[in-house]
């Protein structure tokens, strides 16, 4: 068997790899603001990119990194199919510069043992996240509807998901 011939075992060697899209990205991305958030290869060469930046990414953005992976491809050796885009707004977090655009913001969090959170995002760091949530019962002989609040600190070895909260 002649590894020209495109055989099955051409295609398994070819393979494009989440790694080699990956590697093109950072390398193309060092000095911009926009990161990375997840990359999936599918069967079939089916490429997913999703990147984003803290003031959102423009098509154009997503046009660049598009050629930025696709210079480092060879369409002659291993076809593929390629999408890059921004997050939607209901998929979760899922790398840290995620949860540091979106501070301030409203979010639900739902931990591993399947515990929900839902606060404004105070502030986040390697270690985990800080939410303002509400407290159960409202303040003790407090003429308002008011709802005091706490801080909760949740690790990420505890968040399952987070997501931004859509409130019309």
């Amino acid at each position: 068997m002649v590894l020209g011939d495109k055989s099955p075992l051409f295609y398994y060697l070819w393979m494009i790899s989440t790694k080699q899209i990956n590697s093109l990205i950072e390398a193309g991305l060092k000095d911009t603001d926009i990161f990375h958030v997840e990359t999936e290869v599918r069967k079939g060469n089916y490429i997913r990119v999703y990147i984003d930046s803290p003031g959102g990414v423009t098509i154009e953005e997503c046009a660049k990194v598009s050629r930025i992976i696709e210079s480092g491809l060879d369409r002659t050796i291993e076809d593929f199919e390629l999408e890059v885009s921004s997050p939607g707004l209901n998929e979760p977090f899922r790398v840290l510069p995620q949860y540091l655009k979106n501070i301030g913001r409203e979010v639900e969090v739902i931990r591993n043992d399947g515990i929900k959170f839902a606060g404004k995002l105070i502030r986040s760091d390697m270690h985990g996240i800080v939410l303002e949530v509400m407290n159960d019962t409202p303040r003790a002989k407090e003429k308002t509807d008011k709802y005091s609040t706490r801080n909760e600190f949740i690790s990420f070895s505890e968040i399952k998901s987070t997501r931004v909260q859509i409130i019309f």
